[in-house]
């Protein structure tokens, strides 16, 4: 898959806990893991944790390499992209 963001592109996004109440596959979210925010597509969910993969697979760090996160850790839902 090509990846969605490139550098440079502004996007927006909302806080998850406030706007939406349920995450789900597909969805673009914001995520700060061990101090660093990325931007990653959610792959699969569970009850109380994320699997979260990169567009760019080859480049990205993701849940593939960390593991699962914790929905807690959802910064917000990108919701547009310029």
């Amino acid at each position: 898959m090509l990846p969605t963001l490139k550098p440079g592109q502004d996007i927006l996004c909302f806080n998850w806990a406030y706007i939406f109440s349920k995450p789900k596959k597909g969805d673009i979210v914001i995520v700060r893991h061990h101090g660093k925010e990325m931007v990653k597509r959610i792959q699969e969910v569970h009850d109380r944790e994320l699997l979260v993969e990169g567009d760019n697979q080859k480049e990205s760090t993701d849940s593939r390499n960390f593991g699962p996160i914790g929905k807690s850790e959802i910064i917000g839902k990108v919701i547009f992209v310029r």
